[in-house]
Order: structure tokens, then C-alpha cells, then sequence
């Protein structure tokens, strides 16, 4: 397994339904959609969703464009990479640059523009933003380390947090939620910087094992190196000393 081609590793709790969707979807999609076009599909729903989310402070009916922009997000971003292996036009070093630059690019449009909506203050939206650009950047060191991507923790992957991307605002317009901008900190703030806390201590344990794994690996793998190098010198040596 090449550190440019990682093994994709996805234990979320809907991958099984969302894979069977996606291989039902695969083969109707038209001959001229290609994988960049459903990048940019993706990013474009991104861009819809944000705008909807501060459009929100006006109305609460932006909240169906919200949910249609998070939809064409999913849509785009899992059927890409998808498309591109299903027709075998994979090109590993090139997809996985751009597809993971418009992903980082889309999910802080949207979870920026939840800071200016009125169901997060910008405190909870960059705490959110926060713990995800950390888990980002963990998936990469250990897609670069241990050859793996890494695409959900706690079963929790990016499709759960499209979701959630949905259901909470709708959820905070029913109960009437406003919070301001920026005022102190209020419950959902603390509620959220406590969870942020708890899930960075997470990655760190998940770091910390890692680690002794990749340390254990190493050590196996120099071990071996220096038997066979033993073992080369000894065969060098043992026709000469039979002369």
C-alpha cells in the first residue's frame, strides 16, 4: 500500500447503507459527469448551505436551502473518489489533493457560517471548527504513517456530520433558539466546549496508541533488518573459513 494510494478505513454507523447507495447510484450516472464535476458539485452545495445559514438571521425557510446544500455537498464529495475507482480513472496523488482541498474548504464554509447564524455563536462554530481541522490533520499523518485513511472515529464519519449539520439547526429553529454572535458563553456554548474537550482528549489517546503500534512495528521491522544483515555476513564469512 502506497502512502499516496492509503487503505481506506470507515467504520461509521450508516458506511454500510451509504456504500450501498453509492454502488446503486454509480452506474446511472451519466457518461459526461466526470469526478471533478461532482467536485465541484460538492463544493458549490458547501458554498449554498453557508450562504443559507447566515441568510437564516432573516427567515427560517433558508433552512430548506440549508438541507438541500449539505445534500448536494454529500452527493458531490462521496461519489467522486467513488466514481473515479468504479470507472478505474483513478489518479491517486491528484484526487486525493483535490478532493481533500475542497472537502477542508467546504466544511469551514459551513461550519464558519454557522457562527453567524443564529443557532451557534461564533464561540461554538470555531470550537467545532477547531476539532475538526485537528481530526483533519490527524487522518493525514496517519494516511502518511501507517498507510491508512482514516474515515470516521467513534462511528462517527463525515456523513454523520452532514447530518447533524441538518437536524440541529432544524432543531434549534423549532425550539427557538437564538445566540448571539458574540455575548459571554452561553449553555450550548459550555455544552460544546466540554464535548470539544472530551473529543480532543480522544484523539490524543488515539494518537498515544498509535504510536506505540507504529514504535512496535519499527522496532519488529529493525530487528529483522539486522538478522538478515547477521545472516549476510555469516554467509560471506563461512566460505572462507572452510578454505
Amino acid at each position: 500500500m502506497s502512502v499516496s494510494n492509503p487503505r481506506r478505513h470507515n467504520r461509521s454507523f450508516l458506511a454500510a447503507n451509504e456504500q450501498s447507495l453509492i454502488r446503486w447510484i454509480l452506474p446511472r450516472l451519466p457518461a459526461q459527469v466526470k469526478s471533478l464535476h461532482l467536485t465541484a458539485i460538492g463544493l458549490v452545495g458547501s458554498v449554498a448551505a453557508a450562504f443559507a445559514l447566515v441568510a437564516c438571521n432573516w427567515t427560517p425557510l433558508w433552512l430548506i436551502v440549508v438541507a438541500l446544500g449539505v445534500a448536494i455537498n454529500w452527493f458531490g464529495d462521496s461519489l467522486d473518489g467513488s466514481l473515479a475507482r468504479y470507472r478505474q480513472e483513478e489518479r491517486p496523488r491528484f484526487g486525493f489533493l483535490v478532493d481533500h482541498t475542497c472537502d477542508l474548504v467546504s466544511q469551514l464554509l459551513i461550519i464558519v457560517a454557522f457562527g453567524f447564524s443564529p443557532y451557534l455563536s461564533l464561540v461554538s462554530a470555531l470550537t467545532i471548527l477547531l476539532c475538526y481541522l485537528l481530526f483533519s490533520a490527524y487522518t493525514y499523518i496517519r494516511a502518511a504513517t501507517q498507510h491508512v485513511h482514516q474515515m470516521s472515529y467513534i462511528g462517527v464519519g463525515a456523513t454523520e456530520f452532514r447530518i447533524l449539520m441538518i437536524v440541529w439547526p432544524v432543531t434549534a429553529a423549532a425550539f427557538g433558539v437564538h445566540e448571539p454572535l458574540v455575548s459571554g458563553l452561553s449553555k450550548i456554548d459550555f455544552v460544546i466546549l466540554a464535548l470539544a474537550f472530551m473529543a480532543i482528549c480522544g484523539l490524543l489517546g488515539k494518537a498515544v496508541l498509535d504510536a506505540v503500534e507504529i514504535a512496535r512495528d519499527e522496532q519488529t521491522a529493525l530487528a529483522a533488518a539486522r538478522a538478515d544483515a547477521e545472516a549476510d555476513v555469516e554467509a560471506q564469512v563461512e566460505p572462507l573459513a572452510t578454505r
